[in-house]
């Protein structure tokens, strides 16, 4: 058994499909399978493409625990999407990433700097942090999931998160799993010394909290 991703960035490349769960593999030796929604190439990038994603990750939470391969399922986007809507369906357990980084971020900082690619902070993130969100910042060049393979997204997305810094938050959140892809966090530890929370590996530290509780 394992745990069941989805993936609201539609795809045809393996590499970018299994990132997240190769990820997950590497740094915790969990065991997943993952899936993606069909016909949004562009992923979810305003609340038209999110609206247009729910219907899709219910049916494909559905049809993953029909399939009795997994012992919890992660919804891998930082807004949730359908994430209340796929509790009520399933009876297995149901990981939203954006809700598992706020609370590991919260329980590192005390002003928490959110960098995404949405003109604004993802709701259910700022509300989880309550007082500790600290302030939000994106890319205006980075606006979609595919934007992030561009040559430069790196050094962007860097400047973006010291930014934040310098403004006075000590802790950075990422907003977007897209960051997670491009192996983000590793390329900002070169050049940061505040806690970078990452939503791929908060997914991972939830679903071992789950495992623990077996």
């Amino acid at each position: 058994m394992m745990l069941g991703i989805i993936r609201v960035l539609t795809t045809n490349d393996k590499h970018v499909l299994y990132e997240h769960g190769n990820q997950m593999k590497e740094s915790f030796h969990i065991e997943t399978d993952t899936f993606c929604i069909p016909d949004q190439w562009s992923g979810i990038y305003d609340e038209e493409s999110e609206c247009i994603s729910l219907p899709k990750i219910v049916t494909l939470a559905k049809e993953m625990e029909e399939s009795n391969q997994f012992t919890a399922i992660t919804i891998s986007c930082a807004a949730d999407p359908a994430l209340q809507q796929v509790r009520e369906e399933v009876s297995l357990p149901v990981i939203g990433a954006g809700s598992a980084g706020a609370y590991a971020a919260s329980m590192v900082g005390d002003k928490v700097g959110i960098i995404g690619i949405t003109e604004e902070a993802p709701v259910n993130m700022t509300e989880l942090l309550k007082e500790k969100f600290y302030s939000y910042g994106h890319e205006p060049s980075i606006r979609k999931t595919v934007h992030l393979f561009s040559e430069d997204s790196q050094a962007k997305l860097l400047k973006l998160a010291e930014r934040q810094i310098e403004q006075g938050a000590d802790t950075i959140l990422f907003a977007c799993t897209g960051f997670s892809t491009i192996r983000l966090k590793k390329y900002l530890a070169n050049y940061l010394n505040v806690p970078v929370i990452d939503l791929v590996e908060a997914q991972a530290i939830a679903y071992q909290l789950l495992k623990r509780g077996d």
